[in-house]
Order: C-alpha cells, then sequence, then structure tokens
C-alpha cells in the first residue's frame, strides 16, 4: 500500500477538533456521501486533507442555517463548493433573482431556517397526500415521512387540513412559477398560453391529488377547503387574465372578458391532464396544435 504523507494531513480526532463537530456527525455526512472517502494508510487508519475539512465547514454552515442533509447533497453535487464564501455567493446570487428564474438549489439557497423546517413538512405531506390521499393520511405519516416528531410539525401547522392547505397553496406556486419560466422570451401572446398550458399537464400528475382530497371534503361540507379551493381558482384564474389582457392590449385578441376565459381554459387543461393520465397514446403537443387553432379561429368558417 503506497505511504501517505501526513504532513498537511488530519486524523479524525483532529478534524474533530478544527470543525467544532463531533466524529459522529462527521461519519454520518460521509455515510450520507456528503464528504469524499478518506485517504487510507491501512484499513482503520484514515486521514482527511485541507480541501476534505473546508469542504466539511461548508456543510456545517449549511445544517446551521437548516438546511436538511437531502437538500445539502443536491445543492453539492451540482454546485461542489471549497468554501463557505463561494456558498455565501451563491445565496446572493440567487437572492437577486426573480422566483420563477430560480433553480431548485437556488431556491433552496434563499429560504430562512423556518422556511426550511416548513419546507421539509411540506415535502413530506406531498409524498403522502399523493400516495395515500387526504383521508387516509395522518400528521403520523407526515413526522415520519419529514424525519422530525409529531410534536414539531404541530409547532408549524394545526392539523393535517392546513398542512394540506398550505401543500396545495405551494403546488400552486410552483406550478405558476414554472408556467412564468416556460413563457420566458416568447412575446406571442397565443404562444405565451399554449406553453403555459403545457406546463400545466406536464404537472398534472402533482396536481391530481390536491383535485380528489379538495373536492371530497367540499362535498362533505369542509368550508375551509371550500374557500381555500375558491382562492387556488381564483388565482390561476387572474394568473392567466393577465396574459390574456396583455393580448387584448397588443391587439392580438379580440375584446373579450380575461375571467372568463380563463376559466374555460382552465377547463380545457384539467380535462387534458385527465387524458393525459388514462391515455397511454394521447398526443399532447398535437391536441395544443388543434386547441392553438381554435382559439385562433374560433368555429367559424367564414
Amino acid at each position: 500500500m503506497q505511504k501517505i504523507d501526513k504532513s498537511n494531513l488530519y486524523k479524525m480526532r483532529q478534524l474533530a477538533s478544527a470543525s467544532g463537530l463531533p466524529i459522529s456527525t462527521i461519519k454520518f455526512y460521509i455515510s450520507k456521501g456528503l464528504l469524499p472517502s478518506p485517504e487510507k494508510e491501512k484499513p482503520n487508519v484514515a486521514y482527511y486533507d485541507e480541501a476534505f475539512l473546508r469542504r466539511l465547514m461548508v456543510i456545517k454552515n449549511m445544517r446551521a442555517e437548516g438546511l436538511s442533509v437531502k437538500s445539502i447533497k443536491s445543492i453539492l453535487d451540482k454546485y461542489p463548493f471549497k468554501k463557505v464564501s463561494e456558498w455565501e455567493e451563491f445565496k446572493n446570487k440567487a437572492k437577486e433573482k426573480e422566483s420563477y428564474e430560480l433553480e431548485e438549489e437556488e431556491r433552496l439557497a434563499t429560504l430562512s431556517d423556518e422556511e426550511r423546517r416548513t419546507e421539509a413538512i411540506l415535502n413530506a405531506a406531498f409524498q403522502v397526500f399523493s400516495t395515500k390521499g387526504y383521508h387516509n393520511a395522518t400528521v403520523d405519516d407526515i413526522a415520519l415521512e419529514a424525519g422530525i416528531s409529531k410534536g414539531t410539525c404541530y409547532q408549524y401547522f394545526s392539523g393535517k387540513e392546513e398542512i394540506f392547505v398550505a401543500t396545495m397553496e405551494r403546488t400552486l406556486v410552483n406550478v405558476l412559477n414554472e408556467a412564468q419560466a416556460a413563457a420566458v422570451g416568447a412575446h406571442d401572446a397565443l404562444v405565451r398560453l399554449g406553453l403555459m398550458g403545457l406546463t400545466f399537464i406536464s404537472k398534472y400528475r402533482d396536481l391530481q391529488f390536491m383535485f380528489i382530497g379538495t373536492f371530497s371534503e367540499i362535498l362533505g361540507g369542509n368550508e375551509r377547503m371550500k374557500e381555500a379551493a375558491k382562492s387556488i381558482f381564483e388565482r390561476v384564474a387572474q394568473f392567466l387574465a393577465g396574459e390574456i389582457e396583455t393580448g387584448i392590449r397588443k391587439k392580438v385578441f379580440r375584446e373579450v372578458d380575461p375571467i372568463a376565459i380563463a376559466y374555460a381554459l382552465i377547463g380545457i387543461a384539467e380535462v387534458v391532464g385527465n387524458r393525459y393520465l388514462i391515455e397511454e397514446e394521447f398526443d399532447v403537443i398535437q391536441f395544443f396544435i388543434n386547441l392553438m387553432d381554435f382559439l385562433q379561429h374560433g368555429l367559424y368558417a367564414g
């Protein structure tokens, strides 16, 4: 086995002292793939260089800001920061961008500690509601998925219903941001609407649990869920109406009621989303070509 130059290397105990982290924590980070495997002269004797320590300090800093191990790994896999200053520079640049311009790693970097904890709960809730549905899911399931205690969930939310509503709202924001990003660079009003519609269809699977859980609750007389659903549809309609109003101002569209047309487009998108789920050979692109033609020319033959 090749002899290692140990003059500028750390043993685990020295590394723990230099970083201010327990040995068990460092070993945990290594096991999760956040840190590279150490150099070994013997099977049970490992050495760590200065670059390893700097990477460890980046991870320590990110954890102190409330980022989960999973989030840290997703960021470092794409942006392998070599020192804390690079992480700080990354955060500052991300904060200067519009929300729809952010990559997922940049979005995570802009969140506060409390926002990240809320995010972890909502990420877990999304997975649980998507697989179990609203009625079969419990706060215990969500806490288990998030890797936190049930009590921590209740520090941020009053119960399952509030978590569900928050998950719906966050899912909506994400879809609208993606729709806006998809239309960046497109100037024709009709093309912009088409690109946004395609984004909605591509995310429809993510929205299904939301629709099913919401309407079953509304039919059961849940007024809070009814108000939440109303608010969500109004926000989507306003979002689309803004695009339609822009098309009217530019003389691309004739004078119409933007809100009425927006709700009609929502209905079309839902039907297309359902067809996309149940018809394996459904051609979404061709459908949208036909739809754009219809929106532009209508049914009138003259």
